[in-house]
């Protein structure tokens, strides 16, 4: 018994991660964004829209709408979990809104500068967001479309959000938006996907960097002594002199970057260095690795 609370729990948990995301994006909304009428992308935006065009509250009812079909297809490639997740995910979001903008919470905006809703709008959003898509569902057609691009294509899920956005944008641009409301909502979208790709990939930014030089073995030293982090070594041999040369890789938090430069440059200033950015890293001294699907099965049929 004490083994199946232990596998339930973590599912409970998500549920109600899930429920604080909503909720959160669901008053970042109301509070920043629709006051201001700033428009977003996807089938949100696109229910932003009739809500001008109408006057009616329906935003939450159109994306229903709109959503629905794309969730059927996310729930045959992402499995029933994120089916029954998002379902409960999209009809809180959209019924909030629209409850809360019946009922006219706020009864005025927060404030009248475009620029802080768009931010603050942004980062609540975009937080609330990042954390519903890291517990395994979507808010929307577009959201869940990301996804299932993500795992066909590993297209990562922020490019597929800004490329929809920017459609969805244009077209309202188009239709009645004033441009200078469209720049403000670009604010807001970029501030929103920022803070998503943030939750989703982490805070703590990690880099990799790979060193060829002629001092390997001062460098591995002086990386060990002054850092106390893994490296690996192999060979590599250069395309145009055909000279063997030996190589260093390791992944760095991003803050000691500038010490590791400065070892380099005094231990081989002739070495070739390239620096990367890396979001995400499993192993030994970083984040352990997630477990699947089939782990938390076979923990089910354990019990």
């Amino acid at each position: 018994m004490n083994k199946k609370k232990k596998v339930l729990m973590p599912d409970l948990w998500s549920w109600l991660v899930i429920t604080f995301g909503t909720l959160l994006s669901a008053v970042g909304y109301v509070l920043f964004i629709l006051p201001m009428n700033m428009v977003e992308g996807g089938v949100t935006g696109i229910g932003i829209i009739a809500k001008h065009i109408t006057g009616l509250p329906i935003v939450g009812m159109v994306s229903l709408i709109l959503t629905t079909f794309v969730f059927v297809i996310a729930t045959r490639m992402l499995g029933r979990s994120f089916g029954a997740k998002s379902i409960y995910a999209m009809i809180l979001m959209n019924v909030l809104i629209d409850t809360m903008m019946i009922l006219k919470i706020p009864s005025k905006p927060i404030t009248n500068d475009m620029l802080l809703a768009a931010f603050y709008g942004g980062a609540m959003v975009g937080f609330g967001l990042g954390i519903i898509y890291h517990s395994g569902a979507s808010t929307g057609g577009s959201d869940a479309m990301a996804q299932v691009l993500w795992k066909l294509k590993r297209i990562p899920i922020a490019h597929s959000i800004i490329a929809v956005d920017v459609v969805v944008l244009g077209a309202a641009t188009m239709i009645f938006i004033p441009f200078e409301q469209i720049m403000y909502s670009m604010i807001f979208i970029f501030v929103q996907v920022k803070m998503i790709d943030m939750v989703l990939n982490g805070v703590r930014a990690n880099q990799r960097v790979m060193i060829v030089t002629d001092e390997p073995e001062a460098m591995k030293q002086a990386l060990f002594d002054s850092l106390s982090r893994g490296l690996t070594e192999f060979k590599g041999i250069g395309g145009y002199t055909g000279a063997e040369r030996n190589m260093l890789t390791t992944v760095l938090p991003k803050k000691n970057i500038p010490e590791v430069r400065r070892l380099i440059a005094a231990i081989d200033a002739k070495a070739f260095v390239i620096i990367q950015d890396i979001h995400q890293v499993y192993g030994e001294g970083f984040e352990p690795l997630p477990k699947t699907m089939l782990d938390k099965k076979k923990e089910i049929s354990d019990v």
